[in-house]
């Protein structure tokens, strides 16, 4: 039974979901079967999740006792009541969005002639949607659809004079052009992730040419994050995107706020990682001002690579005493699963870059996760600090266990060579501590010529002379 499509459907329900459902299975209008309640009341029973163990058989018999087994009438049954599922899901999204419920009901007017009942509600419809503070290309499609609602109105008595043309076709071009902007930086990003081309996105260019010079402040925001990604180097097209966040993100739902201000982020960290410190402030203050405004946290949930990475930047920006609030403040932010985690290895980074070391051993002697780049930072922690400990048997340890785990992943790019060369040379580090100062200043040379090494300016400063 746990395989079927309505267990599964019924397992994503919250309980007040699944209330609400039996509602509408009880409600002629929608069902009228008795044997998909009593299976409504057969699922809602049972523990959650549905045990393994609930056999088809011994839901039929809970349905329809005495009856023999019937395999085609009990699929009848659960697909049935899937499709009824199905059915609830729809209505309950209908139901969370008035706006679309009122433009349907003008539709319905409309469609029956009721005249004055359809302007009465288009009107107060379209006053309400203007007091919106969005400008979104959602807002923007659905103004087009009511538009297009009162355009067809306006057709039912005459076919010259005045109409709402220019109202309707101006709400199509700003909807198109934004989503044409929003999918064109969606595949500039995967293009970047993926490292392989993607497909155009049809009429991108002449999307572009049309915003390039619109004084919409919502089409001239999204271009200008569209611009500061494509252009990297560009300083002036990342001041222009910073401007325009700070007056015009409030056009946006929180969502669609929060990836305009991830490319103003991403920009800065771009050239943060280039060694431009200036950049690492920019970054920092961009996180704040999307915290402060409440755009980073999704369902009330702050994702654990924003809360790390807002801690490390504060103290790279010497925010100490911020970082040292935000890494309590922000515990109660991060998902309940992987919360007490996240705080400890946050902790033991908040630690680190104090250069308080024994704490870090500790912390990360508790810490566990499965995504590798948090494993190559944590054992990196780790091996800095056993050396600036002089725990000489635990890193050497630690080194060896590192190299074979680097070498079991296959996958890492260029981040597998650039930590590889860094266990080697931190191994070769160990050895001439106290050796004389040639060999120290040979070890520089061949650090400072490999290619790629992760914490290459540590080691250098190891080797100073």
């Amino acid at each position: 039974m746990k395989s079927t499509l309505a267990a599964q459907l019924f397992a994503v329900l919250t309980d007040k979901e699944r209330a609400r459902l039996g509602k509408f299975l009880r409600s002629p209008y929608f069902n009228r079967r008795g044997d998909i309640i009593d299976l409504y009341e057969w699922l809602r029973s049972q523990p959650s999740p549905l045990p393994e163990a609930a056999t088809r058989e011994e839901v039929w018999a809970a349905v329809y006792p005495g009856r023999p087994f019937d395999r085609r009438q009990f699929n009848y049954l659960v697909n049935f009541l899937a499709e009824q599922i199905e059915h609830f899901m729809a209505e309950e999204e209908l139901q969370a969005d008035r706006f679309q419920q009122r433009l349907l009901r003008c539709r319905a007017f409309r469609q029956r002639g009721l005249v004055a009942h359809f302007d009465t509600n288009a009107r107060e419809l379209s006053r309400d949607h203007a007091a919106s503070p969005l400008r979104n290309a959602g807002w923007w499609l659905f103004e087009y659809q009511l538009q297009n609602e009162m355009f067809a109105r306006l057709t039912i008595e005459r076919r010259s004079g005045p109409t709402n043309l220019g109202a309707a076709t101006e709400a199509l071009a700003h909807f198109f052009l934004l989503e044409n902007l929003r999918w064109s930086a969606t595949a500039r990003s995967f293009q970047s992730l993926a490292r392989e081309a993607q497909p155009p996105v049809p009429l991108s260019a002449e999307a572009l040419n049309a915003a390039a010079d619109s004084q919409h402040p919502a089409l001239a925001l999204t271009y200008a994050a569209l611009a500061a990604q494509a252009d990297p180097e560009n300083e002036t097209q990342y001041r222009r995107l910073k401007n325009l966040l700070h007056q015009h993100v409030g056009f946006f739902p929180p969502a669609e706020g929060r990836d305009l201000y991830m490319t103003a982020i991403n920009f800065a960290i771009r050239r943060h990682n280039r060694g431009e410190r200036a950049y690492t402030r920019e970054a920092f203050e961009l996180y704040r001002e999307a915290l402060d405004s409440g755009l980073l946290t999704d369902n009330g949930l702050l994702p654990k690579y924003t809360y790390i990475n807002l801690l490390n930047l504060a103290q790279l920006t010497g925010e100490h005493s911020w970082a040292r609030d935000f890494l309590e403040r922000g515990r109660a932010l991060l998902p309940p699963g992987e919360r007490d985690n996240t705080w400890r290895y946050a902790q033991a980074g908040f630690h680190f870059r104090r250069s308080e070391y024994e704490p870090v051993l500790e912390l990360l002697r508790a810490v566990e996760f499965s995504e590798i780049f948090i494993q190559l930072d944590a054992r990196k922690m780790l091996i800095r600090s056993y050396y600036e400990l002089g725990e000489w048997p635990a890193l050497a340890s630690l080194l060896d266990s590192f190299k074979a785990y680097l070498r079991r992943q296959k996958d890492l790019g260029y981040h597998r060579d650039s930590y590889l060369n860094f266990a080697r040379f931190t191994n070769r580090l160990m050895k001439v501590a106290g050796q004389k100062k040639a060999q120290r200043r040979q070890l520089a040379v061949r650090i400072q010529a490999a290619g790629s090494v992760a914490e290459r300016e540590w080691l250098l400063e190891k080797l100073k002379i």
